[in-house]
């Protein structure tokens, strides 16, 4: 008895259609950029808020989400808004190289992103800073008016104290923090199998890489 109505029987494939950068290094990484643009202006999109990685002073490991405020994929770099009184910053005073982690379940894409963090403060930043604290909701500004530091211990969570004026509306300490990109690792978990590439940004070079 032949089994060949078994053994040839059609497959059906599962999950989202392949994207036509699959097979493509160069495509990947476009669309890959063009998901980091998405994440800035799309307040739904898995990548508006990504996960960003510092080393504290004792050399361990922390991580929080943040918000992803730009992306100048000319310069390669994003860029996130903070405290100047929180721990990230004195952390990447340290040790400014961090990493930043992005995943979109729905399109199955992650991207990690080994970056260098610099806190676009000060005169030589006068204009960037500008134009990120002008760009700023008055909701948001919100988060940079409370007079205790970020992470303070407080008796009740009700005794978080506010100062708008106290604060100049919060820009005294608001700060924005640009994210350079050195290297992105693109991982897409397909159904005919995945793919998986590096793009080295400070040697110009990519390659495709065991899944």
């Amino acid at each position: 008895m032949s089994d060949t109505s078994f053994d040839q029987k059609p497959q059906k494939q599962s999950g989202p259609p392949i994207l036509s950068c699959y097979d493509d290094l160069a495509a990947s990484a476009a669309y890959g950029w063009s998901m980091l643009e998405r994440g800035v202006k799309d307040r739904k999109s898995a990548f508006h808020t990504p996960s960003v990685a510092t080393l504290t002073a004792e050399g361990a490991p922390t991580i929080r989400t943040v918000v992803l405020r730009g992306c100048d994929t000319q310069n390669k770099t994003v860029r996130f808004h903070t405290d100047t009184r929180s721990g990230k910053i004195a952390e990447l005073r340290d040790n400014p190289h961090a990493a930043m982690h992005f995943y979109d379940a729905s399109a199955k894409i992650q991207l990690r992103l080994a970056v260098r963090l610099e806190a676009l403060s000060g005169p030589a930043h006068q204009a960037a800073y500008e134009a990120a604290w002008h760009a700023t909701r008055p909701m948001s500004r919100e988060c940079y008016q409370v007079t205790q530091s970020p992470g303070s211990v407080i008796d009740d969570p009700y005794a978080v104290a506010f100062d708008a004026k106290a604060t100049d509306d919060g820009a005294d300490y608001f700060v924005p923090v640009a994210a350079h990109i050195l290297r992105m690792e693109w991982l897409y978990l397909a159904a005919r199998g995945h793919r998986r590439a590096l793009f080295d940004f400070e040697n110009d070079t990519q390659n495709w890489l065991v899944p």
